[in-house]
Order: structure tokens, then sequence, then C-alpha cells
């Protein structure tokens, strides 16, 4: 891992789930090593999604971040927080 990078995983019926952060390169999230989607923002609102996929026809995964002296971010399917931080 590079420095000033955070990642978090998790997993949903055998999908590996992985959201990397760095200083730099953004915010990127993988599912299944595949990248679906990426942020360069340099400022977050934990109240509007940051990142976004299709994980089948019938489930999306959002991503929230909310950061003030560290980075969070919650992992969600259909709106049920499945990893990441709370807040």
């Amino acid at each position: 891992m590079a420095i000033g990078q955070k990642e978090w995983i998790t997993t949903y019926e055998n999908h590996t789930i992985k959201v990397v952060n760095t200083w730099f390169a953004g915010a990127k999230l993988y599912i299944d090593g595949e990248c679906r989607d990426s942020d360069y923002s340099f400022s977050v609102n934990p109240s509007f999604t940051l990142l976004s996929a299709k994980l089948s026809d019938s489930n999306i995964i959002e991503i929230y971040a909310k950061a003030i002296w560290t980075v969070k971010i919650k992992i969600c399917l259909n709106g049920e927080q499945i990893g990441g931080d709370v807040f």
C-alpha cells in the first residue's frame, strides 16, 4: 500500500468489494478486482454518493465518504450498510 492510501474491503455473495482512497489519485471502487468507478474530488459530503456501481440487475453498491482529520468510508448495498466505517 502506498503512503497516504487506505483500503476498505467487504464481501457480498462471493463478490469482493474494495474501496481505495489516496491523497493524490482519488477514490476508486473495485468489484472483483475490476475498477468500476472513480472520483478525484478533494472534498466530500457524507450525504451524497461518492462512488457507485451495479453489482447485478437488482443490486447497487454505493460508497459514501466523510473526511475531517481522516477519511471514513461507508459501503452500502441498496441503501443498507454492508462494510466500511460507521458514521
